[in-house]
């Protein structure tokens, strides 16, 4: 199982090179406008790897893929455009470049955390809470990180598809698959971490408002990683780093990797403490 999880890492670091020598090999040295296919494929393929990683991490009892893969597609679907059309509705987005405010202001603070994090955060726990968490198949802890996983990384398909197939001619095609591997990660570890405290809550025996109060709190936290996330890359694209993107994506990397560490560990005491770990021993 370790070497098929490290197998998709390899191919994530294989389709981010193959789009770099593309690149090189061609002599493309100007940003493109992507046709919507190619920004589909730059979305997909790193939300298809990443979500394998996820499902092949919960190794005691994998939970069934139909279940994973619409997890994924409510996603997708559901979650990020909701997610998108509740964000306008609250604060259009557009107000805060136009007023050229800095990436640090308390405006683009409190839009990252209380807006951008909480909306796109609770739609994900949306989909999960009212479809699969009340089915059989939601049977241990290590469940809530699945699936939660799940539905960040089709999140993040939306996310990245919309992302590079509408920033016109300003696309390099290295930078834009680093970029959609990268955001997949971080939005599936936001998730991930949601989905660690869904799944003890599913199965603890407190009362009913200590376990509303575990789940608002474990939405704040992944609201907060979300926005802490947003506004690092509000900050890439205005400071001279969106002059050297590599530094950009570089720095967004050692962000969304410490969230990912985080996740493991997390998702590793579940599976320390899993009950089909117990019957299999």
């Amino acid at each position: 199982m370790l070497g098929g999880k490290l197998a998709l890492v390899a191919w994530l670091l294989v389709f981010v090179a193959t789009a770099w020598v593309v690149e090189a090999v061609v002599g493309i040295d100007e940003p493109l406008t992507l046709h919507p296919l190619l920004a589909l494929i730059l979305a997909g393929v790193p939300a298809g790897l990443w979500l394998a990683f996820f499902y092949f991490h919960d190794r005691h009892e994998p939970e069934p893929k139909a279940y994973v893969a619409g997890v994924f597609a409510l996603g997708a679907l559901v979650a990020a455009p909701l997610a998108d059309f509740i964000t306008y509705q609250l604060s259009p987005p557009q107000s805060l470049s136009q007023h050229g405010i800095a990436a640090f202001s308390a405006d683009r603070v409190v839009y990252a955390f209380l807006v951008v994090g909480m909306v796109q955060e609770l739609c994900k726990y949306v989909v999960v809470r009212y479809t699969v968490y009340m089915s059989g198949e939601f049977d241990e802890p290590m469940d809530g990180v699945v699936y939660m996983t799940a539905v960040g990384t089709g999140f993040a398909l939306w996310v990245n598809y919309h992302r590079l197939g509408g920033q016109g001619n300003s696309v390099f095609l290295s930078t834009g698959s680093a970029q959609a591997a990268i955001t997949t990660l971080a939005h599936a570890s936001f998730a991930g971490a949601f989905g660690y405290v869904l799944g003890r809550v599913r199965f603890s025996r407190r009362s009913g408002p200590v376990r509303a109060i575990a789940l608002f709190f474990g939405l704040l936290c992944a609201a907060a990683l979300n926005g802490q996330f947003t506004i690092v890359e509000n900050w890439v694209s205005q400071s001279g780093m969106a002059q050297a993107p590599w530094k950009g994506v570089g720095y967004a990397a050692a962000v969304a990797l410490a969230f990912f560490g985080i996740l493991l560990l997390l998702s590793s005491r579940l599976l320390a403490d899993s009950p089909h770990r117990r019957r299999r021993g």
